[in-house]
């Protein structure tokens, strides 16, 4: 299998975890990927991607200071990335956006797990959860949150709309 394509999979299924809430029609579309520099490390099996990386698939966007994809045993590892913040973005089914930003993001394939760390924001359209770590594990659907030393998770739920009188 080609660098290109270790990078591409590794990113389909980076994105396939950040919203489980994801349009499905853009797991169908093509992965673009731009950055300032490209690095491929042969022995150890780490493509790097530095400097205001972009990650485009339909509706998804990613963007990021430096994203790491790790291929051991020639299958997908992890794939890390760094931001001032990392930021993602995605339309669900619905047409609504789901959005995120961490300091540094982890998934890790062979759990099926998304760990986003450091002013971790998950944003949903009718709600929001904050902390300083957010981790969702794609295979059972769960997401926790760990609000750190300092701070505590915050969770802002909207309410249903009022209902009219005599409905």
């Amino acid at each position: 299998m080609t660098t290109t394509k270790y990078i591409l999979t590794a990113l389909f299924l980076l994105t396939c975890s950040l919203a489980a809430l994801a349009r499905q029609s853009d797991f169908s579309q093509m992965i673009d990927v731009q950055a300032e520099r490209s690095e491929f490390d042969e022995r150890t099996g780490m493509q790097t991607l530095i400097g205001n990386v972009v990650i485009t698939q339909g509706s998804m966007k990613i963007s990021a200071d430096r994203i790491d994809v790790t291929v051991a045993d020639g299958k997908l590892a992890t794939i890390s990335g760094t931001g001032s913040p990392i930021r993602f973005q995605q339309e669900n089914e619905q047409g609504e956006l789901v959005t995120g930003e961490c300091e540094q993001i982890t998934y890790d394939a062979r759990k099926a797990s998304l760990l986003m760390i450091g002013n971790a924001r998950l944003s949903q359209p009718d709600r929001e959860m904050t902390g300083d770590r957010i981790e969702f594990d794609s295979k059972t659907q769960k997401v926790r949150a760990d609000g750190g030393n300092n701070g505590r998770v915050q969770i802002r739920i909207q309410p249903p709309p009022e209902q009219e009188e005599g409905q």
